[in-house]
């Protein structure tokens, strides 16, 4: 004769088993959607390895030295930045 307890617990260890499949499952789908999701976005965007920008790669000050060399002009940022208050400020005494 079994003891009701032990199957009792049998059945619900069972029940978990079942669950934790298709929790398992759940999962595998998800994951199989999330790498269609990601090849799309690779269609689309490209493929940019190898490829270099104008600034000769994700260096800003290299970008801005390019710009300024095409340019004829040569300017630091402080400067820019102090022209841009200065600007800033005559237009607020102005109003």
């Amino acid at each position: 004769m079994a003891d009701p307890k032990i199957e009792d617990r049998s059945d619900e260890m069972e029940h978990d088993l079942h669950q934790l499949e298709d929790h398992i499952v759940d999962a595998e789908k998800k994951l199989e959607a999330r790498k269609e999701e990601a090849e799309s976005v690779n269609d689309v965007a490209g493929d940019w390895e190898g490829e270099q920008d104008r600034g000769g790669g994700d260096d800003p000050e290299g970008a801005a030295a390019d710009a300024a060399d095409s340019s004829g002009e040569t300017r630091s940022a402080k400067d820019v930045h102090a022209e841009v208050e200065s600007k800033m400020d005559a237009d607020a005494s102005d109003e």
